[in-house]
This record gives C-alpha cells, structure tokens and sequence, in this order.
C-alpha cells in the first residue's frame, strides 16, 4: 500500500496519498529498500531510470523519493534539477556509494531532504521515508494551495488587482480611494467583485492565503 498523509486543502480538494519512489538502476539495492519498506507497511514504486520516473510521475500527488546519485543516461542530480522546475514539491532522499561532503551539501542546498551513504543504516532509511512523506505531503498542499490562489487572483482584473495589492499592504478603502483617485463607493464595490470572483469568504480571509501562500498579486503597468 502507498501511505495516505492528509492535510486541510485551504480550498482545494483533498491532498492524494503520499506515494514513495525507489530511484536506483541497481535491482539489488531496489529489493532491498521494496523489502524494508514493506516491513512497516509501505510499498513503494520502483523505477530503474530517471526516465523510467519521469514516465510515472506526473506531479499531481506528493512524493517521497529515495534517489540514487549516479546513474546512467540522467544522473540523480539532474532529475533533481528537472523536478526543480516541474514538481518542486517533491521530497528527495539521495542515497550514494560514492558520496562526499561537497555532493551532500549542494543537493541538500537545491532542496533535498537527507544524503545516505551505501551501505545505509536501515533504521536511518526507514526514518528518513517517514519524514520524507509527511514533508512531501506539507509541500504538496502548499504547493497546490499557491496555485490555487494564484489562479484565483489572475482572473481579476487590472483594476482589481491594483486594489487587492493595496489590501494586502494594509490601506483601508478610504486611503486608497485616495490614492487612486475615486471614491470609497467604487472601491467597496471593487472589493466586492473581488470577494465574489475569488470565491473568497470575505476579502480578509484571501489576504491571508495571499500572505500564507508567498502569492504575488501582479498589477499591470501604468500607460
């Protein structure tokens, strides 16, 4: 079975289960992490290549990966760099014969959670995966939920989106009818808009997933 780690969806529905990876082209290493993985209810996926993953993986549910660093054709430090841009949500555990302080600390700068060396503690490995999972959950759901919002905020338009950004700096309407040149009226309807078209429970509550999120409200440049 995958593990299932659930987290509230701040307004997308419910995060899938954590799925762990096995990334190694040596077999022997796979049934050996298949095996003590299963020993404590988990099972994971194999994947002999990074090309064999990037096939699997679509980026749509949160995953735990135990990455070898050195492999043919695509090394684990490139598929790093490859999920960096597609799915930086994932969570990595490297896992080398070959390993050194240098290779540690710059895949562990470009996001990695854990570098083991082989032969691995077992024990470390297992504790590993368990915190990859539930780090790899919280990063999905943050993920997502930034999308979400962003989304949310794309479809207001300029105006709206001026307004909006000065909410999010802290101005009440009447500072900002100011600043913009109109009045209180047509800003609380402009803000009611924006409350309706976010599907927002009140302008406070977007904010708020705005700041939780790191969503950056984009406002179109001035003719």
């Amino acid at each position: 079975m995958t593990a299932d780690s659930r987290t509230p969806n701040a307004g997308v529905d419910s995060d899938p289960g954590t799925v762990v990876y096995v990334v190694d082209d040596d077999p022997e290493l796979c049934d050996s992490v298949d095996w003590l993985l299963g020993s404590i209810g988990i099972s994971p996926r194999i994947c002999h290549s990074a090309a064999a993953f990037l096939e699997t993986y679509t980026g749509d549910h949160p995953a735990c990966i135990v990455l070898d660093m050195r492999m043919p054709q695509m090394s684990g430090t490139r598929l790093q760099e490859k999920l960096n841009e597609i799915a930086p949500h994932v969570a990595i555990i490297f896992v080398s014969a070959h390993g050194d302080i240098r290779m540690s600390v710059s895949t562990m700068q470009a996001g990695a959670l854990d570098f083991l060396e082989k032969p691995y503690d077992p024990q470390r490995l297992l504790d590993a995966v368990q915190s990859g999972m539930e780090k790899a959950a919280e990063r999905f759901h943050s993920y997502r939920a930034h999308h979400s919002v962003a989304e949310k905020v794309a479809s207001l338009t300029p105006r709206e989106r001026e307004i909006l950004a000065l909410v999010v700096e802290g101005l009440p309407s009447q500072n900002i009818a100011r600043k913009l040149g109109m009045s209180v009226k047509t800003v609380d309807v402009h803000r009611a808009r924006i409350k309706s078209k976010t599907d927002a429970d009140s302008i406070s509550t977007l904010v708020r997933d705005i700041l939780r999120y790191d969503v950056t409200v984009p406002i179109d440049p001035r003719p």
